[in-house]
């Protein structure tokens, strides 16, 4: 699956699947609600910059690659 493709909410997935984190565990993780985390992987809410900061930091990938900023 080409991870530039994928909208945010399911590079939020992808990327706490591969960590083999629950929500509840990432949601911990990132100072926030389980339930907020889920809506924000279902894409029914836009994470915050802060977030977004967060998830990158976690994950080991830079800002720009979570939003394909420079891509094609």
């Amino acid at each position: 699956m080409d991870f530039m493709k994928l909208t945010l909410g399911e590079k939020f997935r992808m990327l706490r699947e591969q960590a083999g984190t629950s929500v509840e565990e990432t949601a911990a993780l990132l100072k926030t609600a389980a339930g907020t985390y889920n809506k924000i992987e279902t894409d029914f809410i836009y994470p915050t910059e802060s977030m977004l900061n967060k998830v990158a930091r976690l994950y080991g990938i830079s800002y720009d690659e979570l939003l394909n900023v420079g891509e094609g």
